[in-house]
């Protein structure tokens, strides 16, 4: 019988393609992991990467032997969730991650409702952009994850994870007040010729500059960074320029900068999880948490 610690080896590899990516996921160094696929490779009797340059692909048995390794972990997590679920009792250990944002909004206050009504469960929550906390939900690091995607992207889930939409948090333009009135009369093509401030490129939500100004008809000139929704309002507030943001993220100090709505621009928020997982009561009572702080507009899935 195969050892699980090493499928669960060679499907990362499938998804990261180098030996440093795996061992810097597992804790473990790159001599061990290639140690522990090359038996994995006596075991089955046939060859389950070959090199591509710097990086490794699977061969064929490669991906019909991960393939399988995918539904044993969903077979074997599916089967401590009905154990789990014999027990109407919501204990143990329940681990969520939360990006910045969502943290005070949703996070905090689903955690507060689950202490009061399940005493013996303990909730532990980790800070965690998407881009990571949808890996830890699949490495089965984390329990569920709080996580968001814009409504102008595509999101495509590892196999085994579902989610959940829970709500929507509109793009809103934010600006300094003379400009801010100007917009709120005549719409975004006002800040045309405006400086842009935006997050670094890579960060997720600098799409979110791009999408709203291509809605508008022209190309952002982005003089300016920031490496918090809060920064880049705090730029807006001292007259650098302008920027958009999820409206969820602007505090009260920044309210009066808001503009006006970017016209079909939204982040999704919702919560993601491991499907086979859906049984263990301690994750049921955290998305139906999720849902409760939510709030009556929060979106079906």
């Amino acid at each position: 019988m195969y050892d699980i610690r090493r499928l669960i080896l060679l499907r990362d590899l499938a998804e990261h393609t180098t030996m440093t990516a795996v061992s810097e996921l597992h804790g473990i160094t790159t001599s061990a992991v290639s140690q522990q696929l090359r038996i994995l490779e006596d075991e089955v009797g046939a060859a389950l990467t070959r090199r591509e340059g710097r990086v490794l692909r699977l061969t064929h048995a490669g991906r019909v032997l991960v393939d399988h390794t995918v539904r044993i972990i969903a077979a074997l997590e599916e089967a401590e969730s009905a154990v789990a679920a014999t027990d109407a009792a919501v204990t143990g250990v329940l681990t969520v991650a939360t990006f910045r944002t969502a943290l005070s909004q949703l996070a905090l206050p689903a955690a507060a409702r689950l202490r009061a009504e399940y005493p013996g469960l303990r909730v532990r929550l980790v800070n965690m952009v998407p881009v990571d906390s949808v890996q830890a939900v699949r490495q089965q690091d984390v329990d569920l994850a709080v996580t968001y995607s814009y409504s102008f992207r595509t999101q495509d889930l590892p196999l085994g994870l579902a989610s959940e939409s829970l709500l929507s948090d509109p793009l809103v333009l934010l600006a300094p007040p003379p400009l801010r009135d100007r917009v709120r009369q005549h719409g975004l093509s006002v800040v045309r010729d405006a400086d842009w401030i935006a997050a670094r490129d890579g960060a997720p939500s600098i799409v979110s500059v791009v999408f709203a100004c291509r809605e508008a008809g022209f190309a952002p000139r982005i003089e300016h960074r920031g490496g918090s929704f809060a920064a880049m309002a705090e730029m807006v507030d001292h007259g650098l320029g302008v920027t958009v943001v999820p409206e969820m993220s602007v505090d009260d100090r920044h309210r009066h900068l808001v503009a006006s709505p970017v016209p079909g621009g939204f982040r999704h928020i919702g919560v993601t999880y491991r499907q086979a997982s859906l049984d263990r009561p301690a994750v049921a009572a955290a998305i139906g948490a999720l849902r409760t702080v939510a709030g009556p507009e929060r979106l079906a899935s």
